[in-house]
């Protein structure tokens, strides 16, 4: 298999380590190598940053790619948002050389250059194209067979998604989450986005946001949601204890990263995976891995 430079992001960094530790765990398991290279920044965030100042941002993606390029590594990522800017960036930069040429000239004053040759991938992609189906599936010894899962893949994985999947109707996370074993159940708002980046401008709005898609969710009868970026993460496990006080309704349902649920297919209990990390307690799904 093949070996990446591992991209946490900050968010994963600084407030959910246990993503990175049961995800660098999984990888091992299914024969992934990993490398945590010194010298990577945050990405940068792929919407501000990039509102703000393109070239700012083409910069600092750049001298992230600098870095796994020197190494001769392509970069695996865990964060959507970290996905978003340095998939779009490493496009960019191998299409257009102008544009390669301009970042350079940027990158020339702390002693970096980028010659276009890192491709990214998020870990959904390196688990479906890399590991595959079968792989996963042959992988796992303790079948999820009694979880009901509903799906959130959030915002900033679609641009790399549309290379591989089809983005209106997508069909790959909720295939590796069958290859565990689980039962997925489809909600009207499958698609939309989880809130969390219009919480600082409007936190009812955010809240709301949250409601509709953990009712929807509860009326699909799903056991826990499935997600693949630490801020949809956050925004669906402590957001539902937000909603919850605002609304003055119980909203609870837990929500796991797809490597969570990989590891308890695992057998890694539900402390070993870092569900005692999260807000939103997990003992309603003890019962379903017996």
């Amino acid at each position: 298999m093949k070996k990446y430079a591992l991209f946490t992001g900050c968010l994963i960094y600084q407030r959910l380590p246990h993503l990175e530790a049961v995800s660098v765990e999984v990888l091992a398991r299914l024969g992934i190598k990993i490398r945590r290279l010194n010298g990577f920044t945050c990405c940068p965030e792929p919407t501000t940053m990039k509102m703000l100042n393109k070239m700012v941002w083409y910069a600092l993606a750049a001298r992230n790619l600098a870095v796994a390029e020197m190494e001769g590594l392509d970069i695996l990522t865990l964060c959507n948002g970290c996905n978003a800017t340095l998939f779009r960036v490493a496009e960019d930069l191998k299409s257009n050389r102008r544009l390669r040429e301009s970042v350079n000239k940027v990158l020339e004053s702390v002693e970096k250059s980028y010659e276009g040759k890192v491709k990214v991938k998020s870990i959904l992609r390196v688990l479906y194209e890399e590991v595959g189906l079968e792989a996963l599936s042959k992988s796992i010894t303790r079948p999820l067979k009694k979880l009901k899962v509903a799906v959130h893949h959030g915002c900033h994985i679609y641009d790399e998604l549309s290379h591989y999947d089809d983005v209106k109707n997508p069909k790959v996370f909720k295939s590796l989450l069958r290859a565990l074993g689980c039962e997925v159940v489809d909600y009207p708002s499958e698609g939309l986005c989880c809130g969390a980046f219009i919480r600082p401008v409007d936190e009812e709005l955010s809240l709301s946001m949250v409601r509709e898609k953990t009712l929807e969710i509860r009326k699909a009868e799903a056991d826990c949601i499935a997600v693949l970026c630490p801020t949809c993460l956050i925004q669906l496990d402590v957001g539902q204890v937000m909603a919850s006080r605002k609304f003055n309704e119980t909203l609870d349902t837990p929500v796991l990263y797809l490597t969570q649920l990989i590891g308890l297919a695992m057998e890694m209990s539900l402390d070993e995976v870092g569900m005692k990390y999260h807000t939103l307690k997990s003992g309603r799904l003890a019962e379903k891995l017996h």
